[in-house]
């Protein structure tokens, strides 16, 4: 049960910073973009030892016709989500600016495109994903919450609201202090830009007035990532709630669809059932 509860909150933490990183603006810009892009990859890689019993095992049976769909079906939705996330963190790396400028390929508007792509395909197979589980993900909140009488845990209650306000509360200072201290630029490393001139916090080489305004609005449109940017809002309160609610309209759907097909998938069997 303690691991469940571990999937859970590491969960929970990688959407929270995968919804961030769809606005490249949020925070202070490309560097908290870049660095929890990375740092969301290793989570991954936990995400999926966590579950490498569930992942061996149907591996094993994914041709077997005893295999229940639903199983195959979140099978092959994991690997395109496993997919899609890889892309995701490979673009970015080949048109990184802050983090690995040095992996970055020149004049990469079609990887950018791509990039943005896969994260909004990687946006929608997470809803999808987390719809698939969502019976699972409300009987471990149950468990959590509720004790085996039925009555509430406040202790724990408690503990998850104090957790998300310091979460909260982290997230507003950090965006206050980010875009008190980084001015414009969004951006404090430094950056090498065209074959070699650089800044850092404002202080220019040799770059040229219009190089400059060119890399204010790049930073300030985010335009470094995506198609578009993925624009909006940069306030992390609102990102969050805007791609949560989009999640939403994706979990609803699904839950729903797969309530119908399980009742259908019932009635069938009192309508003809197997012979001993």
């Amino acid at each position: 049960m303690k691991k469940n509860y571990t999937k859970i909150v590491l969960d929970l933490l990688m959407a929270i910073t995968f919804v961030l990183l769809m606005n490249p603006r949020v925070l202070n810009g490309l560097p908290f973009h870049e660095i929890a892009g990375l740092v969301i990859g290793v989570a991954i890689l936990v995400h999926i030892g966590l579950n490498y019993r569930w992942v061996i095992n149907t591996t094993k049976k994914i041709v077997d016709a005893k295999l229940p769909p639903k199983t195959r079906f979140s099978y092959l939705l994991n690997i395109l989500l496993l997919i899609s996330m890889a892309a995701v963190i490979i673009t970015g790396i080949l048109i990184s600016k802050v983090v690995l400028p040095s992996f970055a390929v020149q004049e990469g508007h079609s990887i950018r495109g791509l990039h943005g792509f896969t994260a909004d395909a990687t946006l929608a197979l997470v809803g999808l994903h987390i719809g698939v589980h969502w019976q699972w993900v409300l009987s471990i909140c149950k468990k959590a919450f509720k004790s085996k009488e039925g009555k509430l845990r406040m202790a724990v209650i408690t503990s998850v609201v104090f957790s998300l306000a310091i979460l909260a509360g982290g997230l507003q200072w950090y965006s206050a202090t980010a875009s008190s201290n980084l001015g414009p630029f969004n951006s404090k490393p430094m950056l090498q830009i065209d074959g070699g001139r650089s800044f850092q916090n404002g202080n220019t080489g040799n770059i040229t007035n219009t190089d400059q305004e060119s890399l204010k609005g790049d930073f300030r449109e985010g335009r470094f990532h995506g198609k578009d940017g993925h624009g909006g809002s940069s306030n992390p309160f609102l990102v969050v709630l805007n791609y949560f609610a989009i999640w939403a309209a994706i979990i609803i759907p699904t839950c729903f669809l797969e309530r119908r097909f399980l009742r259908n998938k019932q009635k069938a069997k009192l309508t003809h059932p197997k012979h001993l």
